[in-house]
């Protein structure tokens, strides 16, 4: 891309202070016309609306030598992603005009200021007051500072109040690119950068592994847009937990392979309910049955895509989501298992209530005893043992049989 040339900056009285590779300084604003402009297709906010794009174009990357007919095509994902805060958006630019300046790269290239650009473009049909944008120049190249603009960018996008407006999916696939993939910042850089926890940020990237390898079960890789329309980010978040019950490796391979399969299939509407009370049925006798009922049916669904050239989301919804007949087996198989694990608790539960009954007997402190008060404490507690026996008793009887009475008569 070309470097904007000076004398097609318009400065303005403006300033404001950025920190950029750990030196704060205070940069002038300029108006810039928005021809000159292009969206940054590394923007984690559209990062799965840029899958599906690729995905349906069979695109390894964008062209970028006409920006106009790019420009358009990320201004679609920009709106569709969040029309709420578009329409906001543009509504307090055309009342009061653009309050908060971007932030641009040399060559045009927007690294803060993806949403106030598509309201410019948008409002510049209508008046041409609008066909600036209000922003600050680093000066740096994406190919040579690769690191340091994302570094900038995941500040910006997500260190200040902007990261409500990310999909958490689309988050995801950001951490996921640029901690995992790329590279091209580590997880202590990433957590400093977005104000949150390196725990966070893991737990961030162990759900988006997670989604990679769900994607490549069902032969999509990388196709994350999947996961945003299927709203995945609540059951990837449940799956960790129910392997971490898991005590070996290939029955935990298992379960992961038939909680994708579930994932594919949506036999529930709340998949994320669905797949945390899996964990009712790891380490019980009914686990193992319910691996081998559930593998029987992983095998139904990958067959599906045997000789399947080109998997597509039209194929999953009708060979998968539409096989009525493998949904019912699959949510019978569940409910099958999770009624028995109940009913395994529900005849426990007496013989669990006594053992925990039998925990707290044991805890008593006899140093406490011995020092009770001889005229009320102590007479105290020694009913409240005439009364143990007594249950004790009534329950014996209740199980047994008044067997005592029977022999005294």
């Amino acid at each position: 891309m070309n470097i904007i040339n000076r004398d097609e900056l318009i400065k303005t009285d403006l300033t404001t202070r950025l920190t950029v590779d750990g030196i704060t300084d205070i940069y002038d604003v300029y108006k810039i016309k928005l021809d000159k402009l292009y969206y940054n297709d590394q923007n984690d906010r559209i990062a799965t609306w840029i899958s599906k794009y690729k995905a349906d174009n069979h695109l390894e990357s964008f062209d970028l030598s006409n920006t106009e007919e790019y420009n358009k095509i990320i201004a679609n994902f920009i709106k569709e992603s969040d029309e709420k805060a578009f329409k906001k958006t543009r509504n307090n630019i055309k009342a009061l005009g653009q309050t908060e300046p971007a932030v641009i790269l040399r060559d045009g290239r927007i690294i803060d200021g993806n949403r106030r650009f598509t309201c410019l473009r948008d409002l510049a049909k209508e008046d041409s007051r609008f066909n600036y944008l209000d922003a600050i120049i680093i000066s740096k190249d994406i190919q040579d500072s690769k690191k340091e603009i994302k570094l900038l960018e995941l500040y910006l996008q997500h260190g200040r109040e902007e990261r409500v407006g990310y999909n958490p999916i689309d988050r995801l696939v950001g951490v996921y690119n640029d901690v995992i993939k790329n590279q091209l910042i580590t997880i202590d850089e990433y957590a400093k950068n977005t104000e949150q926890t390196t725990s966070e940020v893991k737990k961030m990237i162990d759900r988006a592994s997670l989604m990679v390898e769900f994607l490549e079960f069902i032969d999509m890789p990388e196709h994350y847009y999947l996961a945003r329309d299927w709203d995945l980010d609540g059951p990837l978040g449940e799956i960790r937990a129910v392997l971490n019950k898991v005590k070996t490796e290939e029955e935990r391979e298992d379960l992961k392979n038939i909680i994708f399969t579930n994932m594919a299939a949506k036999p529930n509407t709340d998949m994320t309910r669905y797949i945390r009370k899996i964990k009712n049925i790891v380490n019980t006798p009914q686990f193992r049955p319910f691996i081998e009922d559930n593998l029987e049916l992983c095998e139904r669904f990958l067959e599906k895509f045997d000789g399947e050239e080109e998997k597509t989301v039209e194929f999953i919804n009708k060979e998968v989501r539409g096989d009525e007949q493998l949904i019912d087996d699959l949510k019978n198989t569940y409910d099958k298992y999770q009624e028995k694990v109940k009913k395994r608790n529900s005849i426990n539960a007496p013989k669990n209530q006594i053992e925990k009954a039998i925990d707290a007997l044991q805890n008593i402190d006899f140093d406490i005893v011995l020092r009770l008060n001889d005229e009320t404490d102590y007479p105290q507690f020694l009913n409240s043992l005439e009364k143990l026996e007594e249950e004790v008793k009534n329950i014996k009887d209740e199980v047994y049989g008044n067997v005592s009475s029977s022999n005294e008569s």
